[in-house]
């Protein structure tokens, strides 16, 4: 067995970062391990490690999408970060054309995607590495022209995004994180210009308000059962009897934001049940194209992005409780 791994450093979450590595370590001691450069730099006083591929380091997300294509040669790549992280190695994969299951351990700051399945010592400690069951994930490809990536969680256009600052969760720029690396606190606001334009297979959508964040979340059928007789969530209470496995939402107020626990909410809502074939072409807005966490697209001076539904996306693994 051939694993690969990858470390991200600007993840959300590293309070337990060592005592993980310790234990992932022990785990995987006498076991191939493979790395990239930039990721055996913040990993080899843990792993004995084989550094292979001759890429730069850029010490942002462009070294994890680099791993994601060196390491599509291994059996098994374990993500050591958060969702975004995952995401990012399985678009380096996506790139190559080449995908293996990724097992993601639990450094994000949300932790909540199909890939993360270590989240614990423990977790780690049961977790059988040479015995994996592969399974295919649903996921959104985005394109612009060409591929960009892969979300399996969400896709949010907005202008901010959750991220952990000094070990505290809160909403950050989009811009400042893309161009600068740096994570700059930042309430949301509306996303609308003149250019905006979102449509679903070429039919131009108009809400009757003025967007503040555009949602689009692929659904597991574990997810999709979730939401049966629960009228309330409007017309994703269709979704477990659907065969349908997407769902967008347009909203007047930030979704994706911090909010009081007492607070009172409210937001008008457009929301649409995608099929399988449909594609969503976004254009024009004073925001950025989030992909699991991620700012991928600057769409204020993009020419657009379109969304489209995959089933085959990537390859997690079952856990042992059987999803």
């Amino acid at each position: 067995m051939r694993i690969g791994l990858v470390y991200n450093p600007n993840s959300g979450k590293r309070e337990n970062d060592r005592s993980l590595m310790k234990a992932l370590a022990s785990k995987l001691q006498g076991m191939y391990l493979f790395c990239t450069r930039s990721t055996h730099f913040h990993l080899k006083e843990y792993f004995d490690l084989e550094v292979i591929g001759s890429e730069p380091i850029f010490s942002d997300y462009r070294d994890t999408v680099n791993a994601g294509k060196v390491l599509s040669e291994t059996d098994l790549v374990i993500s050591i970060g958060g969702d975004g992280t995952a995401s990012d190695i399985i678009a380096g994969m996506r790139k190559i054309g080449r995908l293996v299951p990724v097992v993601g351990v639990a450094l994000g700051t949300s932790n909540c995607g199909p890939f993360i399945v270590l989240r614990s010592v423990s977790d780690i400690h049961e977790f059988d590495f040479l015995n994996i069951e592969p399974i295919w994930v649903t996921g959104l490809d985005v394109f612009e022209e060409r591929y960009v990536g892969s979300a399996f969680n969400d896709i949010v256009i907005s202008q901010t995004l959750i991220s952990t600052v000094e070990g505290e969760t809160c909403t950050i720029d989009a811009s400042d994180f893309f161009y600068r690396n740096k994570r700059t606190r930042r309430e949301p606001t509306s996303i609308a210009s003149a250019a905006s334009r979102l449509e679903i297979n070429g039919e131009e959508i108009t809400p009757r308000f003025q967007p503040s964040q555009i949602i689009i979340s692929p659904f597991s059928e574990d997810m999709k059962s979730l939401y049966a007789y629960r009228a309330v969530n409007g017309l994703l209470c269709w979704l477990p009897y659907s065969l349908c496995n997407s769902a967008m939402i347009v909203s007047s107020r930030p979704i994706i934001t911090m909010v009081e626990p007492g607070e009172t909410v409210s937001a008008d809502l457009k929301q649409f049940i995608l099929a399988s074939t449909d594609t969503v072409r976004l254009s024009g807005f004073n925001a950025f194209c989030v992909i699991d966490g991620n700012p991928r697209v600057d769409l204020s001076v993009s020419v657009g992005i379109e969304v489209v539904t995959n089933e085959r996306a990537g390859l997690c693994v079952r856990r042992s409780d059987g999803k």
